[in-house]
């Protein structure tokens, strides 16, 4: 409006008794000898108003509402004499202002213009926008022309994914085919002259054409023509409140009637789109747009043209979106709409500065709709007919560039149920060039054990995220694995594509590439800490939801996933066990396997230690016993050939070995030092969450007691034993703290596990743990005492993981000392070991909890095997403890020293 305001006060009864013609908020009516005196303040154009009901006649004298005048006042044709004024918009106030404030002083007394008599006077701006202010002004939204730009190019991430949202736009519009059509770009080849059927159009021209049900006008108007219109969320939104109730009432079964009832109405389908913007992406492909829609009912079909570079011109004061008109006409049928006999086809050209349609994106969009149904469907799922296809007459053979994938060393495929439960087949296809066996695996595992922190208090209940079926193919990513000429190809896919696809409804809504981009599993994160782990680009998969199930997933504006409330925290949480502890497991320990049996390399420092003191000793020999000089049967050929290189070069490599050794023995004990760090690492973490509870309840405890004027006894109790809890947690530590440096000595190896219990007996009883532990038997052993402690409280924590969410009668425990065989049975009554994790339970990174150490059992081993003893899993049923359906293990020490041996 520029700096000078032009403001009035129009007198009006709001229950008008008089003969004016007045519409509040519409129209105001005055009489024509009212006219020359009010001429020359309403053609001060614009001008603004506020509405004032005088006093008396039943008027209360408030002010009651703004006002805008855009247009001079015109004749009232009925009735002679007679003038309105159109108001161009009213802003009613929330809370009518009295003409009077609470002083009794008039609110325009210091209006220079303010005359009671006058109907129409003069306000200053400041005193209209006070009044406004004190009345609680009812403003709105509104839209600028230019936020068609920011839909269509700030929320749709690229021209590719534009294009797969007009698809999805055709399937919510009951289509079995859609036909997108690239014609007439100037960056694809030009050396054909290929039939165009839209060379009328300037190019590029993007064509997307389908036999859905069409559009009648007011879908066009209400609509298409509607940003973020509420059309397909209104279904959305009455699934998910049915369904919500259906849970609490425990009647899912009618939730899935109308689940039905609405795919019924809606030929099998419920709608994808959720946000109303994907047609926008119309003004990304390109500068004009020419829809043309018919409906079975109509003999005609409707069109609509636009101009995108009206809405994306800029001005001061900005243009309202409403205010750039949108030609629709109708005309005859103009293309065959098949048996359906309705369909919709976008006309998209002009193209946009930026962007070029080259082979490569055309290879890559050919790529994407390809993929755009679910390769690996859920076979439960009901699937409704729907294609896509791409034509593009300047590069004739996309079809043919269609890749073939080699075979997947792994083959996955599960169901996860409402509460979290897996359903799987994993198989394990090695190809002829790797020397070991298929394998197959089908089991139902419990993902909510894999992160028990993250369901903590969810244990039996549904899953935010709801039911949803996994499948993937899994590659190593070298040779011999994968082979032949096209094996640089295939990685280079891998790296570029590789990842976890979402489809819904069988519709791809999140490709798999853009998971490695926003890592939405974690899982670069976890490669960049141990690059054995799996990656995006080990692997090709497809996660199916559905919307009858999985209501509560819901794509981001951008479409690039989903948005981040507590069903997608579920549904990435879910999906990762299965990956950590399922997939991840076996990836590792096949080319664990694999290595081993190609490669005859000794890993083990002490192994290699031992080996090469034998060779020194063979060495030594020769020297004392074998004529190195003259080497009579030429065994010592490669280190000389005259007698004196044959002397020195023996005198060397002696030397070497003896070097060698002595570096073993050195890595073998930083070996050893590591993996007692490791154990402290171990006892630590599992100590520090208790301690930081301890730590804050004394902090605060501390803090109420100084508050206080008088000692509290109560409190000061209670802190006598969270201190007491704290020295006990610490203790508990002490002896895998002095574990480098502890010497070994004589003891009773029950003393060595009772510690370990009692350390363990405040966690044993929170969880409701009952153990079975007779101190009465025992044996003497020489050993380190922290080694044993260390050891059994592994076993015990592993046990307390495990056991939380079995039933209560099941959280046992028992411990029993076989003293005449010098061995000691661990049994818990848990899930027991998962078959996935069962061969290299006693190696170092496997593990079914998330996040993984495996190094528990591994650390165990380790301190058993040092004492000379052992510990093992116990399969055979004949030697397990009875009625005990979980982990045993037996830790033998039958060779561990009784005492020191002088």
């Amino acid at each position: 409006m520029g700096e000078t305001r032009n403001c009035l006060v129009l007198t009006q009864h709001r229950d008008d008794r008089s003969s004016y013609n007045d519409f509040i908020g519409k129209f105001y009516h005055f009489p024509a000898n009212d006219k020359k005196s009010y001429a020359g303040q309403f053609n001060d154009l614009p001008l603004e108003f506020i509405y004032y009901e005088p006093q008396g006649n039943g008027g209360k004298g408030e002010f009651f509402g703004y006002g805008l005048i855009e247009k001079p006042p015109f004749e009232d044709k009925q009735n002679a004499g007679y003038y309105f004024v159109e108001i161009a918009s009213y802003k009613p106030f929330g809370t009518p202002v009295p003409h009077k404030d609470e002083d009794g002083k008039l609110r325009e007394a210091d209006n220079p213009h303010y005359n009671y008599q006058n109907a129409v006077r003069k306000i200053p701006s400041k005193l209209l926008d006070e009044l406004c202010l004190d009345g609680n002004i009812q403003l709105n939204f509104t839209s600028d022309a230019h936020l068609i730009r920011v839909l269509g190019e700030q929320l749709i991430a690229s021209e590719k994914v534009g294009i797969l949202e007009l698809i999805k736009n055709a399937y919510d519009a009951h289509a079995t085919h859609c036909k997108v059509i690239i014609e007439n770009s100037d960056f694809l080849p030009q050396d054909t002259s290929p039939d165009y059927q839209f060379s009328g159009y300037a190019g590029p021209v993007i064509v997307i054409e389908d036999d859905g049900i069409g559009m009648s006008r007011s879908a066009i108007e209400n609509g298409w023509l509607r940003p973020a219109s509420t059309l397909k969320t209104n279904i959305k939104e009455r699934l998910k409140q049915e369904r919500v109730s259906a849970v609490e009432r425990g009647a899912l079964p009618q939730f899935d009637g109308i689940v039905a009832e609405i795919k019924k109405a809606n030929r099998g389908r419920i709608p994808l789109g959720e946000k109303g913007v994907g047609r926008f992406a119309t003004h990304r492909l390109g500068r004009c747009l020419e829809l043309t829609t018919k409906t079975a009912e109509n003999a005609y079909e409707f069109v609509l043209s636009i101009d995108w570079d009206k809405f994306d011109s800029f001005s001061d004061g900005g243009i309202d979106l409403s205010e750039i008109g949108v030609g629709l006409s109708r005309r005859p049928v103009s293309r065959d709409y098949g048996p359906s006999g309705s369909g919709t086809r976008l006309i998209i050209y002009g193209g946009r500065e930026g962007f070029r349609w080259d082979e490569s994106k055309v290879s890559d969009l050919s790529r994407s709709i390809n993929q755009l149904r679910s390769p690996n469907p859920n076979p439960k799922a009901e699937q409704t007919a729907f294609e896509a296809t791409l034509h593009v007459p300047q590069v004739p053979d996309l079809e043919d560039r269609i890749p073939s994938d080699p075979t997947p060393a792994f083959e996955f495929v599960g169901l996860v149920d409402d509460f979290g439960k897996l359903d799987y087949q994993l198989k394990f296809n090695p190809p002829k060039s790797i020397p070991m066996s298929p394998s197959e695996t089908s089991e139902t595992y419990d993902l909510k054990l894999a992160n028990k922190g993250f369901w903590r208090g969810r244990e039996g209940e549904r899953t935010k995220c709801g039911a949803f079926f996994l499948s993937l193919s899994v590659w190593y990513r070298v040779g011999p694995w994968i082979t032949g000429p096209d094996k640089d190809a295939f990685v280079k896919r891998l790296d570029r594509f590789g990842g976890i696809s979402i489809y819904r409804d069988g519709i791809n809504v999140f490709p798999a590439e853009w998971g490695a981009d926003v890592d939405w599993l974690r899982l670069s994160k976890d490669h960049i800490k141990k690059g054995k782990l799996l990656s995006y680009y080990n692997l090709f998969g497809n996660v199916e939801i559905d919307q009858g199930t999985n209501l509560a997933l819901t794509d981001k504006t951008n479409r690039e996933g989903m948005i981040e409330n507590e069903a997608n925290a579920d549904f990435v949480e879910l999906i990762r066990s299965v990956l950590k502890t399922i997939v991840e497991n076996q990836f590792i320990a096949k080319r664990d396997e694999y290595t081993s049996l190609t490669k005859d390399v000794v890993r083990s420092p002490s192994a290699l230690r031992d080996y090469a003191k034998q060779s020194l000793t063979v060495h030594r020999s020769i020297d004392t016993n074998y004529p190195v000089d003259e080497d009579p049967f030429a065994i010592l050929e490669a280190i000389g050939r005259t007698p004196e290189e044959r002397v020195d070069g023996h005198r060397n490599l002696t030397r070497s070995l003896r070097n060698l050794q002595q570096s073993l023995d050195l890595i073998t004990e930083q070996q050893e030092m590591l993996t007692e760090q490791a154990g402290y690492g171990l006892a630590i973490g599992a100590s520090i969450h208790e301690i930081n509870k301890i730590t804050t309840s004394f902090f605060y405890g501390i803090n109420e007691v100084l508050k206080k004027q008088t000692p509290d006894r109560a409190k000061l109790e209670q802190l006598k034993d969270t201190s007491s809890s704290l020295r006990s947690e610490l203790k508990r530590l002490s002896p895998v703290m002095a574990l480098r440096g502890e010497k070994r000595r004589e003891f009773a190896v029950v003393d060595a596990i009772s510690l370990a219990i009692d350390n363990y007996r405040s966690r044993l009883a929170k969880r409701e743990i009952k153990i079975n532990f007779d101190r009465s038997k025992s044996f003497g052993v020489y050993t380190r005492y922290g080694a044993i402690v260390q050891v059994f409280s592994n076993l015990l924590d592993n046990a307390c993981y495990w056991l939380e969410a079995e039933d209560a009668d099941r959280r046992r425990i028992t411990i029993l000392v076989d003293d005449d065989n010098r061995s000691i049975t661990f049994a818990d009554d848990g899930p027991g070991i998962h078959d996935a994790i069962l061969p290299h339970l006693f190696l170092a990174g496997y593990s079914m909890k998330i996040p993984r150490s495996g190094l528990g059992l591994y650390i165990s081993k380790h301190y058993m095997q040092d004492m000379k003893g052992d510990i093992l899993n116990l399969e055979n049923p004949k030697l397990r403890v009875e009625d005990y359906q979980g982990a045993q293990f037996l830790l033998d020490f039958n060779k561990v020293p009784r005492r020191k041996v002088i």
